[in-house]
């Protein structure tokens, strides 16, 4: 007798894992253009369209380890000097001005479900693929929108990514390295250069009156030399407040795609200002991407929105295959690329 075509054989659920793999690929590109930060700091490739401006921008993939480690420099090393002469003495002392920043992996994991019924009632492999398709979608957004919720959140849960919010601060410690122990890891927030670290505010207020004062105020203080913010995330009300402040020339002139193509973005100094639906209200983000100033989304191999093996169950007609990831939001130094505003009102 013929074995029938829907079973839990290991010849079809290599069939599955195939199918969900390129499915997965496939469905990445168009769930993470839902948010400008998914894009930036989770894309995993270059897309159909090949590679875009900001796309994975903010992205560290393959990091290992116990914990994220990132080396920060708080000041200049104390070495340099003038030599006396070409037999004069050269520096061999090590570098004191180094710290170490250290992030605890998160996890986030969400599970592919199937059971022997839908695909009894889908049978045929179109049906299946179609099937696995939708599937795939719904779990794959659902891990996404959680993520991006983390990334913007002003009040995170301990077993969260360090959000935008906690890593653009001061005065406060982040990675077990203090703002108020090390007064040159803080951003600057609009306040002047040199504000004690538990002074520094990034209050901000109606955009019609001070919206652009506080715009020019946090780029410069996020400015060191040729290291300046990449992107510049807001709410989508913040946006349309700064193209109504704008001239109508200066909205065409400074329209610039960003991202995978999908998005289009007004740009501030250049840098484009990208609305983004899960950025909090009133909340404007002016970040330096990746480098060793930089934001970035570190990330482990084997668990960067990757399906694990299925796994069936032994008292019900159904398989799992979990889709996890393993990731941390790290910073350089605060004060360098990255500053933000806050309460920002019509």
């Amino acid at each position: 007798m013929s074995v029938a075509a829907q079973t839990w054989s290991r010849s079809n659920l290599r069939e599955f894992a195939w199918t969900t793999d390129r499915i997965l690929a496939a469905e990445i590109e168009h769930t993470f253009s839902h948010s400008p930060a998914l894009m930036i700091f989770a894309n995993q490739r270059l897309g159909e369209f090949g590679g875009t401006a900001l796309a994975g921008r903010g992205r560290r993939p393959g990091t290992t380890g116990h914990a994220v480690v990132k080396r920060v420099t708080l000041n200049a090393h104390a070495g340099a000097a003038r030599m006396a002469g070409a037999y004069g003495e050269h520096n061999v002392a090590p570098d004191s001005n180094t710290r170490l920043a250290e992030g605890t992996w998160n996890f986030y994991s969400h599970g592919l479900a199937l059971a022997q019924h839908e695909l009894d009632i889908n049978s045929g492999d179109v049906a299946v693929a179609n099937f696995l398709e939708s599937q795939v979608r719904s779990v794959l957004r659902a891990l996404a929108d959680l993520f991006a919720d983390d990334i913007y959140s002003t009040s995170s849960p301990a077993t969260a990514i360090t959000s935008l919010d906690s890593l653009v601060s001061a005065g406060d410690t982040v990675h077990n390295l203090s703002g108020l122990t090390y007064t040159r890891y803080n951003a600057r927030g609009v306040s002047a250069v040199g504000t004690a670290p538990a002074s520094v505010s990034f209050a901000s207020g109606s955009f019609a009156a001070q919206g652009l004062s506080d715009m020019r105020t946090c780029w410069s203080n996020a400015s060191e030399g040729m290291i300046q913010p990449d992107a510049i995330l807001t709410d989508v009300p913040t946006v349309d407040r700064y193209e109504g402040v704008l001239q109508p020339q200066e909205r065409f002139a400074g329209a610039v795609a960003v991202a995978d193509g999908s998005f289009r973005a007004l740009a501030f100094k250049g840098t484009p200002v990208i609305g983004d639906r899960k950025c909090t209200a009133g909340y404007m983000y002016m970040l330096s991407l990746g480098g060793d100033e930089g934001v970035a989304l570190h990330t482990v191999p084997n668990a960067d929105f990757t399906f694990d093996e299925w796994k069936s169950s032994s008292t019900q007609r159904v398989m799992v295959r979990p889709l996890f990831l393993t990731a941390e939001m790290m910073i350089g130094n605060r004060q360098y690329g990255c500053n933000k505003l806050t309460g920002i009102t019509d």
